[in-house]
């Protein structure tokens, strides 16, 4: 491992990722623990931003090659938001139509109408409270068994 301080030039090096991954993974460890080529790296990134990245010669034929790019595309036919706002109306519906909504609202309703009974007085030992949970998991497939039963004898109807 290098112990002495590394030079601007071998920064910019770094910075501009012309070394090998073993050398660029000792100059990283380095500059964790050195300041001075802390200093010198963020000067290299300094210099490195102020550089103009893309020399143009003729900027108004520049800028017309990219808009003549970008007018042309549009986007995907799937990824427009009128396309999304159709699935959404087709799939309610089509849960309208089948009636999934007003099933739903009447397994609602007579959950929010149950009032459970006071529980009788028993031993603390052989108490077992039914959790919210485990009660609307019952309702759930209570109803799925009734629209499976009703599917059987004849198919279910709005």
């Amino acid at each position: 491992m290098k112990v002495t301080h590394y030079s601007e030039q071998e920064w910019m090096q770094y910075v501009e990722d012309h070394l090998p991954s073993e050398v660029r993974d000792e100059m990283e460890d380095h500059v964790y623990r050195c300041e001075v080529c802390l200093a010198n790296y963020m000067t290299c990134i300094e210099i490195l931003t102020a550089q103009p990245t893309v020399e143009v010669k003729d900027t108004a034929a520049y800028m017309n090659r990219i808009v003549a790019r970008t007018v042309g595309t549009k986007p995907a036919w799937y990824r427009s938001t009128m396309f999304h706002y159709g699935i959404a109306a087709a799939a309610t519906l089509v849960l309208v139509a089948t009636g999934f909504f007003h099933g739903l609202s009447q397994e609602i309703g007579t959950y929010g109408a149950f009032k459970p009974a006071p529980p009788l007085e028993a031993p603390a030992s052989l108490e077992t409270p039914i959790s919210i949970s485990d009660h609307l998991v019952n309702k759930t497939l209570t109803w799925l068994d009734n629209i499976q039963n009703e599917h059987k004898k004849g198919g279910l109807e709005p």
